[in-house]
């Protein structure tokens, strides 16, 4: 991708405790596009401001999230995978 269009993308942030690396392409049956790795951060953060993009360990703003934790898995091609409800 060329940075005018990561610049145009959707932005996402995860705390996770996988190896990813910058350029590297996950997907998730949560988003319907695969999404690129475009930084990773040595700290981890609570919160995200999906107006400004801050990260932050605080809750100050009307506009925060929690961020997601986002686990890399292999699935099994044989298997059905559910949670209990």
């Amino acid at each position: 991708m060329s940075k005018k269009e990561i610049a145009g993308a959707k932005k996402y942030a995860f705390n996770t405790d996988s190896d990813l690396e910058v350029g590297e392409r996950i997907s998730s049956q949560e988003y319907a596009t695969p999404m690129l790795v475009v930084k990773v951060l040595d700290e981890s953060y609570k919160y995200f401001n999906y107006a400004t993009g801050e990260l932050t360990n605080k809750f100050n703003s009307t506009s925060q999230w929690e961020i997601r934790t986002l686990i890399i898995r292999e699935d099994e091609e044989m298997a059905v995978y559910a949670k209990r409800i």
